[in-house]
């Protein structure tokens, strides 16, 4: 067997690559080969731009090259690319809005993988991207199940909900990555979604390590930041006063003002969060590899944004699953995380994941 995954393609977003990367590791482990379609959204974002405009964006980008973030952007990205092509190749097989699914000669699959990520957030692709996503293209027989796939959002509008009812049902199995995202399943198609664990979370804090390279200096003690937002001044100082009361320096993921973190790739990424102290973020995955490799973390609410109830759906569900709402702070520090509790609770997530995973694959 075959499996083809189809997710976002995104080679300048670490939870991307990484995610895509175990969702490999997790089905090939037991389910026969995987593959990955490379997804190209016909929506002109710069993540889509780099990969479909060819040579007018390296026009672009060399003109900018003395720009120190566009340098560092590129750099990075072909570290993500790399990455990509070292253990997560995509260039067999091609999704777009306007071909459809085309492979390369001789190239074949048995069975569809939709996910994870936010692969059915509409507002990121087209009308007909998304029937792509939810396996529009599949030939009559061939299974076509989600793994830990996400909403990105809380609610649906009449035409996305359309192309859900028309294709949802067709699903051999669904699986989800947020407890809204069941929700929304059962409210457009009266069908049942399971909640599964992402699929970063379903390998170990060694088989993570096992793709590090040394990235960080043996002697480096730093505390770790990784906003997608921006944190308050007041978050700022409790991040700097952390790190000057625990002999720390600040390494700080894609910020300009840390280059030498800047230009991490995705495996780099991963050792960053096993070597630090503490971690400050924002960040679903960053949350992820935080407690996979036991470290304290504390989650500021993004500016302007204040309680719990600004925590969006995958926050919500992560800290559901492993009792961990306290984490997540308006200012300050959370309270020191039980370890022995949140292994507890892992195992047994991971064992259901499983358990769902080996009854949807079953033919």
């Amino acid at each position: 067997m075959t499996n083809l995954i189809v997710t976002i393609s995104d080679y300048t977003n670490y939870g991307n690559r990484l995610q895509n990367y175990a969702l490999t590791q997790f089905l090939s482990d037991g389910y026969g080969k995987t593959t990955t379609a490379r997804f190209q959204s016909n929506l002109p974002t710069f993540k889509h731009r780099l990969v479909r405009s060819g040579k007018k964006t390296a026009k672009r980008l060399r003109a900018n090259i003395v720009r120190g973030q566009k340098l560092l952007d590129l750099q990075r990205t072909r570290k993500c690319v790399a990455f990509t092509k070292r253990y997560i190749p995509d260039d067999r097989f091609t999704l777009t809005d306007y071909k459809g699914l085309t492979a390369k000669q001789g190239a074949t699959y048995n069975r569809v993988v939709l996910g994870s990520d936010q692969i059915w957030n509409y507002n990121w692709i087209t009308k007909r991207d998304l029937g792509l996503a939810l396996g529009s293209f599949a030939p009559a027989g061939c299974p076509v199940i989600s793994y830990a796939a996400s909403f990105g959002v809380s609610s649906i509008d009449d035409d996305a909900q359309a192309i859900f009812k028309r294709y949802l049902p067709k699903l051999k199995a669904i699986s989800v990555r947020e407890f809204r995202g069941a929700e929304l399943v059962k409210e457009m198609t009266g069908l049942d979604a399971t909640v599964v664990l992402d699929p970063t979370l379903m390998l170990t804090a060694d088989d993570w390590k096992a793709i590090t390279e040394g990235f960080v200096p043996k002697d480096d003690k730093y505390v770790l930041t990784y906003f997608l937002g921006h944190p308050s001044d007041e978050q700022e100082k409790n991040i700097q006063e952390y790190a000057k009361k625990h002999g720390c320096k600040i390494r700080r993921i894609l910020d300009m003002r840390d280059p030498q973190t800047y230009l991490a790739g995705p495996q780099d990424f991963v050792e960053l969060f096993s070597k630090t102290e503490y971690v400050f973020t924002d960040s679903y995955h960053a949350c992820c590899f935080s407690m996979l490799f036991h470290k304290q973390f504390t989650v500021f609410n993004r500016a302007n944004m204040t309680g719990k109830s600004s925590m969006n759906s995958r926050m919500e569900t992560l800290f559901r699953l492993f009792d961990l709402e306290s984490v997540m702070m308006d200012a300050g520090l959370a309270p020191t995380i039980d370890y022995e509790n949140v292994d507890r609770l892992l195992a047994e997530h991971r064992e259901r994941s499983h358990a769902w995973l080996a009854e949807a694959m079953h033919d």
